[in-house]
């Protein structure tokens, strides 16, 4: 395999340590199967979108950005598995045409996430469901120069706690199922701490950050697990993931 190919697939959103739980729950929750209707939001290069669509799911990815749709087409094909350029906030979908909806870490960039929301909430069948992620920076610890920082690196117009999300989800339609925090504790923060540093280092210096993503994600995955936040840290963490549902 070529290097700058390698170097492309393992410097992305799926291998970064603040991404890899996440992925893996929401992946998890969505438990994809044949012929269920799917929509991404958001889907970048189509890592996971192709997963579902390796289910026998029926599936649709949407991004605007053309250059990361142009991967995801390179990526996999397939007559279950179509890459559309869309905004969420102009979802143009049948009414409830998916049985599910997900969305990684997509809706704290949206400049009207509840427009979205209630888009997504129209497309979903009755007893549909919608699985997501997003920023929520609430860890004890972190500095509030660092979710300034981090909104401004990443183009983050919210943070999300439970209790806002919930609101929104509700407001738009959907009934809030279940939600959890991942990277919650201090041996989380500061290995994203770590890799916000990566993020910043320049073209130049593409190769070092890929190391580092590679280190992090193989010793910083153990660090986790060995250092398991106490019960009270688990009401905070750097991301927060949630099940909705449209009712029947």
């Amino acid at each position: 395999m070529k290097i700058k190919p390698l170097l492309v697939r393992f410097s992305g959103f799926h291998h970064n340590i603040r991404r890899i739980e996440e992925g893996a729950t929401l992946m998890r929750w969505l438990s994809p199967r044949p012929g269920e209707k799917i929509l991404d939001v958001g889907c970048g290069d189509g890592f996971f979108t192709e997963r579902m669509a390796r289910k026998r799911a029926e599936v649709i990815g949407i991004d605007i950005r053309s250059k990361a749709l142009a991967r995801a087409r390179n990526r996999a094909s397939g007559s279950n598995l179509v890459f559309l350029e869309m905004k969420a906030e102009e979802l143009d979908f049948p009414e409830n045409y998916f049985d599910k909806i997900v969305s990684f870490c997509v809706i704290e960039h949206l400049q009207d996430d509840e427009k979205a929301l209630r888009l997504i909430a129209r497309s979903l069948k009755p007893g549909g469901r919608l699985f997501l992620s997003a920023d929520s920076l609430s860890s004890p610890g972190l500095k509030a120069r660092e979710k300034e920082n981090h909104r401004k690196r990443y183009g983050v117009n919210q943070f999300y706690s439970r209790e806002v999300m919930a609101r929104k989800l509700e407001q738009a339609g959907l009934r809030p199922e279940r939600d959890q925090f991942v990277l919650t504790g201090s041996m989380a923060l500061w290995l994203t701490r770590l890799s916000w540093r990566l993020d910043d280092l320049g073209p130049v210096l593409r190769p070092l950050r890929f190391i580092g993503y590679l280190l992090l994600g193989t010793f910083g995955l153990i660090g986790l697990k060995l250092a398991e936040p106490p019960p009270d840290r688990r009401n905070h963490g750097l991301t927060l993931l949630v099940e909705a549902s449209k009712p029947l």
